[in-house]
């Protein structure tokens, strides 16, 4: 089980991404936020990977769920339900210790179960408190999200810095990455900050830099892809 430090604050992302991409909203339900990961983040992280998609038999790919206002009387349990292309139940996972604050899961796709758009059904005190779907595919190769285009698979985003005071985390930053043809990203440039977005500036840097684009050997020389959060309180 991953643990992060709890968030109480709402980053709401402007980029220039298609309608079935990254989200940084909650899910279904406004008072659960869902969260995707290509992998599985190190304590100390400076950012991390959310995907728009996933790979059958990937044992590092990571859901993450917090409950951003906890029912009357607190939280009690956790279940997630994984559900395929097909309506099968992947797989469920309880968690008992699971008191609202964010944490990470492993995903627990499996192997066999029918490629496409998948769900994921977040339990919260044993009644239904969100629903996100993701595409899983069987391998890069077959995966929609993977076809050549300047659309990342994989978008790196700061993760909030805990010594920040919540009152004062208002801002704007604003990167862009330059992306080689094998989808490599070969270089961030910060554009523009305001406010708390100046002191955010590594944490957008170490974000350019893991993610993720399909290669594209049409991909023009000096490709780049803009990147904008805004910061305020939630």
């Amino acid at each position: 089980m991953d643990t992060k430090h709890p968030r109480r604050i709402l980053l709401s992302a402007c980029f220039l991404f298609q309608a079935s991409a990254l989200s940084a909203a909650p899910a279904s339900d406004s008072n659960t936020y869902v969260e995707f990961l290509w992998s599985r983040p190190s304590p100390d992280a400076l950012a991390r990977q959310e995907t728009r998609g996933f790979l059958l038999g990937n044992s590092d790919h990571r859901v993450c769920v917090a409950a951003i206002n906890p029912p009357p009387g607190g939280v009690a349990s956790l279940r997630i339900d994984v559900v395929d292309a097909a309506g099968k139940l992947a797989s469920r996972q309880d968690h008992d210790d699971f008191r609202g604050a964010k944490q990470c899961y492993p995903a627990e796709l499996g192997t066999t179960g029918r490629p496409g758009e998948w769900t994921f059904n977040i339990y919260i005190n044993q009644a239904l408190a969100a629903t996100k779907q993701i595409e899983v595919a069987r391998s890069l190769e077959t995966a929609t999200f993977y076809a050549p285009s300047l659309t990342p698979y994989v978008l790196g985003r700061p993760n909030y810095d805990a010594t920040l005071d919540p009152d004062k985390f208002v801002g704007r930053l604003v990167w862009i990455m330059s992306v080689d043809k094998r989808g490599t990203v070969t270089r961030v440039d910060i554009e523009s900050t305001e406010g708390v977005g100046a002191v955010m500036r590594d944490r957008a840097i170490a974000a350019g830099y893991m993610s993720l684009f399909p290669p594209d050997p049409s991909r023009a020389e000096g490709a780049t892809y803009r990147r904008e959060l805004n910061f305020d309180r939630d």
